[in-house]
């Protein structure tokens, strides 16, 4: 049956979003603590993705999860994390000048800056084959890189130490938005949305040596549907309805940048340290500040 693979996408995100809605909800009335909360939220982003394609016999390195060259993931991870920061700076600047960045100006400010990225990506990517150039002698370099990421994630911990304000919520939070959310939603988006598409419509097309197709589209909708309804404002079983379509609209490009980065590497080894690493730096850093 012809869109099978677009219609099951759709079936499970919708079955997720409402199941993790709920019960974040029950949870709430069992007076189980927020941070708990979160990381059952993170958890079944990762748990119900790795169930259906191992109950469902799939091949893991369709869906990203296989054995892939070690250094191009971690290279082509660094690229995307150092133009994630791009957007922090973005987010910073709307702080400054007191811009809401969900509103429809910060929104529209925050997707120029992710088409600036994915433009910069593109650029970036233009020479290098894709996935995973097999000679040896043009491996990249990762020593540095690995340094950088590593100190990136460790960086609001160490502050955290010298301000004296170092608590295990601090080390969880980074550790949440690192795992839980960088590399959950990749799991669940880049991994199992936008591979099972794929299996059914390939990557027909290829703008400078980034193969990609009609998956790369239907996650990034999904991904930005996802954001457009946020808990504490989208709950049915409270009676919230809530939307904010401009969430929606930079979260779409957001999703369009790691799908990317997940295409060009063959793995979602590489989106989830672009997503994780500068999200548990920024989010982290800022609480620690804050």
């Amino acid at each position: 049956m012809k869109c099978k693979s677009i219609i099951e996408v759709v079936i499970v995100f919708i079955l997720m979003k409402f199941f993790s809605i709920w019960f974040d909800t029950w949870l709430k009335e069992m007076d189980v603590h927020w941070g708990w909360r979160n990381l059952c939220f993170g958890l079944q982003a990762i748990v119900f993705p790795l169930a259906i394609i191992w109950l469902s016999k799939r091949n893991w390195s369709t869906y990203g999860l296989g054995r892939a060259n070690f250094r191009y993931l971690i290279h082509y991870g660094f690229i995307g994390a150092m133009l994630m920061m791009l957007l922090g700076s973005g987010f910073g600047f709307l702080n400054s000048q007191k811009i809401n960045p969900v509103g429809m100006q910060g929104s529209l400010i925050l997707t120029v800056i992710a088409l600036i990225m994915i433009a910069i990506l593109f650029f970036v990517f233009r020479n290098s084959k894709q996935n995973n150039n097999s000679d040896k002698n043009r491996q990249p370099r990762i020593i540095y890189k690995l340094i950088i990421l590593i100190g990136m994630v460790l960086c609001p911990i160490v502050v955290a130490l010298f301000r004296g304000n170092l608590t295990f919520e601090i080390i969880a939070w980074d550790s949440y938005f690192l795992f839980m959310v960088g590399f959950g939603e990749e799991i669940k988006y880049r991994g199992y949305f936008q591979s099972r598409v794929n299996e059914e419509y390939g990557r027909p097309w290829e703008i400078f040596g980034i193969r990609f197709g009609p998956g790369l589209i239907v996650v990034s909708v999904l991904f930005g549907l996802s954001h457009m309804g946020q808990f504490g404002s989208f709950n049915p079983f409270e009676g919230q309805f809530d939307i904010n379509p401009w969430m929606g609209l930079q979260a779409f490009f957001g999703s369009l940048f790691f799908g990317l980065i997940r295409e060009k590497s063959g793995s979602i080894v590489s989106s989830g340290i672009a997503h994780g690493v500068p999200n548990a730096f920024g989010q982290t850093l800022a609480k620690v500040l804050g």
